[in-house]
């Protein structure tokens, strides 16, 4: 687990009623340094009291509008995996702008989710699947990201696993990859403490042809090297340049220390990828990216590449969260010049001919040094898809990618795009 310092701890009641998740809040406090009789304790009811007391109601903002990085509070919860509660009525109780998001995670919604985009969808290129979320809320520091300031730890694991997990992978056989807390977190800032992560790697490995993955952008894997994951565990390690890891992600991994932390678990055995995610093109990007596609494609063999441009935010909130002076000028004057234009469109802020341009730089680096490795183009709207399609050897309709709900290791095709059964028609 990370070393933290969270400016509060609370354990909510609930998450002390079952044994095997009182131990686990026991071992994470631990190894916060602390124990059970130091911290806080609350109830649902004090929801809206500990909002307002700790200053929580920003706390589902983009972080880079909070200031100065800090470790996360951490609420120790469980899931309301039967039966969740109302959020509107502790939501009115709680402070003006408090977000329902954060109400949300504080109450024990989350556990199994449907994504629902498929390729025509309006967030850009995306496989529909069953994905799981247990916690909320990440040390990372990550600006353009709102999993700052609290993060909320469900610890009724075992109960999560019983009646989600393997009710999901059991209903749905066509699904080969099952992606956990790709949301708000990062599963390993908490490992080996958290304990999930042996669980599920446990667990898939006793299945035929089912997958655990594990998506990162952390270097902290001494936990996984000896575990018997037997293949049914992918590590997806997002990478970003030096100056956005060490400015912009300020608590993540630099480059260096993911790609050592991938190389480290392909020799031990895992199947691992990688998405040049999110690409902010700093000024030197350039030089940056040729460093690290070089050092990343010499030190591993990932199954595949994805490219996915900074997004997900109009300019307003870009020019909110980031410091612009650090964009590259070109680029930065473009997103200004464009932002009407851009206003809206999921894949913006960065106007299409941006993005091309960094994409096509990016897969002419990696080619330089790989000449097979699949490349694709993530949660990306169907016209960068037209244009690179025959360039990537993939289409919309059928493509591998780092997180794909079929793409299990080794598959370059996908014979048949299949859905979750409750979106089937």
């Amino acid at each position: 687990m990370y070393p933290l310092s969270p400016p509060s701890i609370t354990v909510l009641d609930r998450a002390l009623e079952d044994p095997l998740s009182a131990n686990r809040v026991g071992r994470m406090l631990t190894a916060l340094g602390t124990d059970l009789a130091s911290v806080a304790r609350a109830t649902d009811a004090d929801i809206p009291e500990l909002i307002r007391t700790h200053g929580w109601h920003d706390a589902r903002l983009r972080q880079g509008r909070l200031g100065a990085h800090a470790d996360p509070a951490i609420v120790f919860s469980t899931l309301h995996l039967d039966d969740p509660p109302a959020t509107k009525p502790v939501l009115e109780a709680c402070p003006a702008g408090t977000s329902e998001r954060l109400v949300r995670d504080l109450l024990g919604h989350g556990g199994r989710g449907i994504a629902r985009e498929n390729f025509t969808s309006k967030r850009g290129v995306c496989r529909a699947r069953v994905q799981f979320d247990t916690i909320f809320g990440c040390p990372h520091g990550c600006q353009y990201c709102a999993g700052g300031k609290v993060a909320v730890v469900n610890t009724n694991v075992e109960e999560f696993i019983r009646k989600q997990v393997v009710p999901a992978a059991e209903a749905e056989p066509w699904q080969k990859v099952f992606m956990y807390n790709s949301a708000l977190s990062d599963t390993p800032c908490f490992e080996p403490e958290y304990g999930m992560s042996e669980l599920l790697i446990n667990y898939y490995a006793t299945t035929a042809d089912q997958h655990y993955l594990i998506h990162t952008k952390s270097a902290n894997v001494d936990w996984l090297l000896d575990l018997d994951h037997r293949g049914h565990t992918i590590l997806l390690w997002s990478l970003a340049n030096d100056t956005a890891a060490r400015v912009i992600e300020p608590r993540s991994g630099s480059p260096d220390e993911r790609i050592e932390a991938a190389r480290r678990c392909q020799q031990a055995g895992y199947p691992i990828r990688f998405k040049l995610k999110p690409i902010v093109p700093v000024k030197g990007w350039r030089d940056q990216y040729r460093r690290i596609i070089a050092r990343l494609l010499t030190e591993t063999t990932p199954e595949s590449i994805g490219l996915f441009m900074l997004a997900w935010m109009n300019y307003a909130e870009l020019e909110s969260c980031i410091d612009l002076d650090r964009i590259d000028p070109e680029f930065a004057k473009a997103v200004r010049e464009r932002a009407d234009e851009m206003s809206g469109v999921t894949a913006g802020p960065f106007p299409h001919a941006v993005r091309a341009e960094i994409y096509g730089f990016l897969f002419n680096e990696i080619r330089r040094h790989n000449a097979d490795v699949p490349v694709f183009l993530c949660t990306e709207t169907l016209e960068m898809w037209q244009q690179f399609g025959p360039r990537l050897g993939m289409s919309p309709g059928n493509y591998i990618c780092g997180c794909g709900p079929q793409c299990e290791p080794g598959m370059r095709r996908i014979p048949k795009v299949l859905e979750p059964t409750e979106l089937r028609s």
